[in-house]
Protein backbone atom coordinates (compact mmCIF):
# COMPACT_ATOMS: atom_id res chain seq x y z
CA UNK A 1 0.00 0.00 0.00
CA UNK A 2 1.58 3.54 -1.08
CA UNK A 3 0.50 6.36 0.73
CA UNK A 4 0.74 9.55 -1.08
CA UNK A 5 2.32 12.43 1.50
CA UNK A 6 2.19 15.21 -1.40
CA UNK A 7 -0.91 16.66 -0.23
CA UNK A 8 0.16 17.06 3.10
CA UNK A 9 3.18 18.98 2.24
CA UNK A 10 2.61 22.96 1.75
CA UNK A 11 2.77 24.10 -1.51
CA UNK A 12 4.74 27.48 -0.88
CA UNK A 13 6.29 28.73 2.19
CA UNK A 14 3.85 31.79 3.80
CA UNK A 15 5.10 35.07 2.75
CA UNK A 16 6.87 37.22 6.12
CA UNK A 17 5.51 40.36 6.06
CA UNK A 18 8.05 43.54 6.74
CA UNK A 19 7.53 44.80 10.20
CA UNK A 20 5.95 47.65 10.75
CA UNK A 21 8.06 50.49 12.50
CA UNK A 22 5.84 52.73 14.60
CA UNK A 23 8.15 54.51 16.39
CA UNK A 24 10.16 57.29 15.03
CA UNK A 25 13.88 56.38 16.74
CA UNK A 26 13.29 52.90 14.79
CA UNK A 27 12.92 55.25 11.23
CA UNK A 28 15.84 56.34 11.33
CA UNK A 29 17.75 53.49 13.25
CA UNK A 30 16.80 51.68 9.80
CA UNK A 31 17.20 54.55 7.25
CA UNK A 32 21.19 54.81 9.07
CA UNK A 33 21.72 51.45 8.63
CA UNK A 34 20.97 50.97 5.20
CA UNK A 35 23.22 54.40 4.57
CA UNK A 36 25.41 53.28 6.35
CA UNK A 37 25.36 49.16 4.38
CA UNK A 38 24.80 50.73 1.23
CA UNK A 39 25.83 53.95 -1.58
CA UNK A 40 26.28 57.05 0.64
CA UNK A 41 26.05 58.91 -2.54
CA UNK A 42 23.67 61.83 -2.45
CA UNK A 43 21.84 61.22 -5.78
CA UNK A 44 18.87 59.59 -6.96
CA UNK A 45 20.22 56.43 -7.64
CA UNK A 46 21.66 56.79 -3.88
CA UNK A 47 18.26 56.53 -2.62
CA UNK A 48 17.43 53.37 -3.83
CA UNK A 49 15.35 51.65 -1.03
CA UNK A 50 15.98 54.56 1.25
CA UNK A 51 13.32 56.59 0.15
CA UNK A 52 10.44 54.15 1.25
CA UNK A 53 11.38 56.15 4.52
CA UNK A 54 10.73 59.46 3.45
CA UNK A 55 7.44 61.41 3.33
CA UNK A 56 6.24 62.37 -0.32
CA UNK A 57 7.01 65.85 0.16
CA UNK A 58 10.23 65.08 1.12
CA UNK A 59 10.90 62.66 -1.45
CA UNK A 60 9.41 64.59 -4.46
CA UNK A 61 11.69 67.69 -3.47
CA UNK A 62 14.72 65.43 -3.41
CA UNK A 63 13.97 64.26 -6.53
CA UNK A 64 13.24 68.11 -8.33
CA UNK A 65 17.18 68.78 -6.55
CA UNK A 66 18.62 65.77 -8.71
CA UNK A 67 16.73 67.05 -11.51
CA UNK A 68 17.70 70.62 -11.51
CA UNK A 69 21.20 69.04 -10.37
CA UNK A 70 21.39 67.05 -14.08
CA UNK A 71 22.06 69.93 -16.62
CA UNK A 72 23.49 72.03 -14.35
CA UNK A 73 27.76 72.79 -13.68
CA UNK A 74 27.08 73.37 -10.10
CA UNK A 75 29.92 71.29 -7.60
CA UNK A 76 28.09 68.14 -5.49
CA UNK A 77 28.06 68.98 -2.22
CA UNK A 78 30.82 67.87 -0.55
CA UNK A 79 28.95 66.70 2.48
CA UNK A 80 26.57 63.94 3.31
CA UNK A 81 23.44 65.91 4.24
CA UNK A 82 22.19 62.74 5.65
CA UNK A 83 25.01 62.67 8.23
CA UNK A 84 26.35 66.25 8.06
CA UNK A 85 30.03 65.16 7.06
CA UNK A 86 31.83 62.71 4.75
CA UNK A 87 33.78 61.20 7.21
CA UNK A 88 30.82 59.74 9.45
CA UNK A 89 31.77 56.23 10.95
CA UNK A 90 28.99 55.99 13.69
CA UNK A 91 25.87 57.26 14.81
CA UNK A 92 23.64 57.10 17.69
CA UNK A 93 20.02 57.57 17.69
CA UNK A 94 18.38 59.68 20.57
CA UNK A 95 15.25 59.64 22.00
CA UNK A 96 12.40 61.37 20.08
CA UNK A 97 10.61 64.42 21.07
CA UNK A 98 6.82 63.57 20.06
CA UNK A 99 4.06 66.33 19.51
CA UNK A 100 0.83 64.63 17.90
CA UNK A 101 1.99 63.80 14.28
CA UNK A 102 5.63 65.29 14.65
CA UNK A 103 9.05 64.02 15.95
CA UNK A 104 12.10 65.24 16.38
CA UNK A 105 14.78 62.51 16.13
CA UNK A 106 18.40 63.50 17.33
CA UNK A 107 21.05 61.53 16.00
CA UNK A 108 24.93 62.14 17.33
CA UNK A 109 27.17 61.36 14.89
CA UNK A 110 30.87 61.11 15.23
CA UNK A 111 33.96 60.26 12.83
CA UNK A 112 36.71 59.16 15.25
CA UNK A 113 37.91 62.55 16.39
CA UNK A 114 34.83 64.80 16.22
CA UNK A 115 31.29 64.52 16.98
CA UNK A 116 27.84 66.42 16.35
CA UNK A 117 24.11 65.91 16.16
CA UNK A 118 21.76 66.39 13.00
CA UNK A 119 18.22 66.27 13.84
CA UNK A 120 15.62 64.04 12.06
CA UNK A 121 11.95 65.32 11.80
CA UNK A 122 9.09 63.18 11.34
CA UNK A 123 6.03 62.85 10.25
CA UNK A 124 2.86 60.44 10.24
CA UNK A 125 -0.49 60.71 8.93
CA UNK A 126 -2.84 60.13 11.88
CA UNK A 127 -5.57 61.79 10.08
CA UNK A 128 -5.47 58.83 7.38
CA UNK A 129 -5.14 56.37 9.65
CA UNK A 130 -1.39 56.05 8.75
CA UNK A 131 0.69 55.85 12.08
CA UNK A 132 3.83 54.93 10.17
CA UNK A 133 6.75 57.34 10.35
CA UNK A 134 8.28 58.72 7.92
CA UNK A 135 11.45 61.36 7.40
CA UNK A 136 10.16 64.84 6.50
CA UNK A 137 12.90 66.53 6.39
CA UNK A 138 16.87 67.10 8.32
CA UNK A 139 18.05 69.67 10.27
CA UNK A 140 22.06 69.93 10.01
CA UNK A 141 24.15 71.29 13.12
CA UNK A 142 23.57 75.16 12.00
CA UNK A 143 20.08 74.15 12.08
CA UNK A 144 19.44 74.96 8.72
CA UNK A 145 16.67 72.26 7.29
CA UNK A 146 17.62 70.36 4.11
CA UNK A 147 14.83 71.06 2.30
CA UNK A 148 15.42 74.65 2.01
CA UNK A 149 19.19 74.29 1.85
CA UNK A 150 18.01 71.97 -2.18
CA UNK A 151 15.96 75.06 -3.41
CA UNK A 152 18.72 77.35 -2.93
Amino acid sequence: MTVLLAFLVPTGVPRAHAPTIDYPEGVVRDFLKMHFAGSRAFTARGLDKKERLFTRRFRTGLYKFFEKQRGNDSLPLVVDPFTGSQGATDFTVGDARVRSEKAWVPVQFTDGSRQWTVTYLLRNDQERNDDRWKIDDIEDRTGLLLSKALQR
